[in-house]
């Protein structure tokens, strides 16, 4: 009975604890900034500063496809061709034709 108590006591605590860790998770997504009539105002700080170097863009090289892209994918989309086409054809020669047999 006290082990039961115990266990019902944890839960319970537990419960209030993870109400009371999400309620500021739930206040923070309900939105931000005040309202009047309906219309929400938020404020944007822009800042002036200036980097002391500037670098200029790289130019965007083309991305050269991997290895495994290139080789292993391929490769592993014909062994998986290659066994499903081999399991269709033992299943047709021993399911199959052993099935049926002719009567004489």
């Amino acid at each position: 009975m006290k082990a039961a108590c115990t266990r019902i006591m944890f839960l319970s605590f537990l419960a209030v604890a993870v109400v009371v860790i999400a309620l500021p998770v739930l206040a923070a997504e309900s939105g931000g900034g005040s309202t009047s009539e309906g219309v929400t105002t938020t404020t944007q700080v822009e800042f002036q500063y200036m980097p002391a170097v500037t670098i200029p863009p790289q130019p965007a090289l083309p991305a050269d496809r991997p290895w495994t892209t290139k080789f292993l994918i391929p490769t592993g989309v014909a062994l998986a061709t290659v066994a499903v086409f081999a399991t269709v054809v033992q299943y047709f020669l021993r399911v199959v034709r052993s099935r049926y047999k002719v009567v004489e």
